[in-house]
């Protein structure tokens, strides 16, 4: 990707990248002017920083601010996130070295708290089917989409919708596996919060594997963190010239990927995913990695 990423904006949310050799008091100036053309005003107490880089230079970054107020020309009295803190960036969150669980919590809890209050409804079955499906569901989809639902968080939020589902019977009647399959096989249609989050997986590898001019910009960070995640002995040994795990023959270290990675390339091995064509043009043909 060619392209350099300066900014995103969604509605009043702003998110800016800096270089170490970027100079902030330059924005804040483009900043104002905007502003004042705008009749807006960027409102410092809420603005938050996340160093990126090696773990040394967040550190210090994070420390040096923290106990002096300054660094370079940022802004005072700003909070700049450090290691294992998070920031909220439109509904997801970020940050070095985070709990992937922890940031679920207040998920898992708004989902117990709503569920109990339809509880005291006495809803039937087939209506404690669509609560489960509008709160454990609905309430889960897009942080499942954008933070991956960690193993331990979708253990847990089956263990509530099973104790909701027989009213915290210890033993259920009936195997949770089978209250999932649809009515016309015997079951209940109960959601497959397990089948959800793998279909949430196969569309992350398929906007990866789209190669088109609307290839999403997580992609091409996720080519370069599989490249160099790569044992020694693979071929090609230059990580630059690593294109694509799916269009050559290396395959990245799993246990050194970020959730939504290793997620990803376990949706293509248990669906076997693999490259075909009937027949390549030339031009794609010259287009592919030798």
């Amino acid at each position: 990707c060619r392209d350099s990423l300066k900014a995103t904006l969604f509605a009043d949310d702003t998110t800016i990248y800096l270089s170490s050799t970027d100079d902030f008091a330059i924005l804040q100036e483009i900043l104002d002017t905007w502003c004042a053309a705008a009749k807006a005003r960027f409102n410092l107490k809420k603005t938050e920083i996340i160093p990126f880089g090696t773990k040394e230079y967040r550190i210090r970054m994070a420390s040096t601010y923290q106990q002096t107020g300054r660094w370079g020309n940022y802004p005072q009295g700003v909070h700049v996130a450090g290691e294992g803190e998070y920031v909220r960036i439109l509904g997801a969150w970020f940050g070095n070295d985070t709990n992937e669980c922890e940031v679920w919590l207040p998920v898992i809890s708004k989902i117990t708290t709503t569920i109990e209050n339809w509880r005291r409804t006495k809803p039937t079955l087939e209506g404690k089917r669509h609560v489960v499906q509008m709160v454990a569901g609905g309430m889960s989809q897009f942080f499942t989409d954008v933070q991956k639902m960690p193993k331990p968080i979708l253990t847990r939020l089956k263990r509530i919708v099973r104790k909701y589902l027989w009213d915290e019977r210890h033993n259920s009647p009936v195997s949770f596996d089978h209250i999932l399959l649809p009515v016309e096989r015997g079951g209940f249609a109960i959601l497959d919060l397990e089948a959800r989050n793998q279909a949430i997986d196969i569309m992350w590898l398929k906007e990866y594997l789209d190669f088109g001019r609307n290839r999403p910009w997580w992609a091409y960070i996720a080519d370069d963190i599989f490249a160099k995640n790569v044992s020694d002995k693979s071929s090609p040994r230059e990580w630059e010239l690593r294109m694509n795990p799916f269009l050559q023959h290396w395959k990245p270290k799993v246990r050194n990927l970020p959730p939504q990675l290793k997620a990803m390339l376990n949706a293509a091995k248990v669906f076997g995913l693999r490259l075909e064509g009937r027949a390549f043009s030339k031009d794609i043909l010259r287009g592919m990695p030798m």
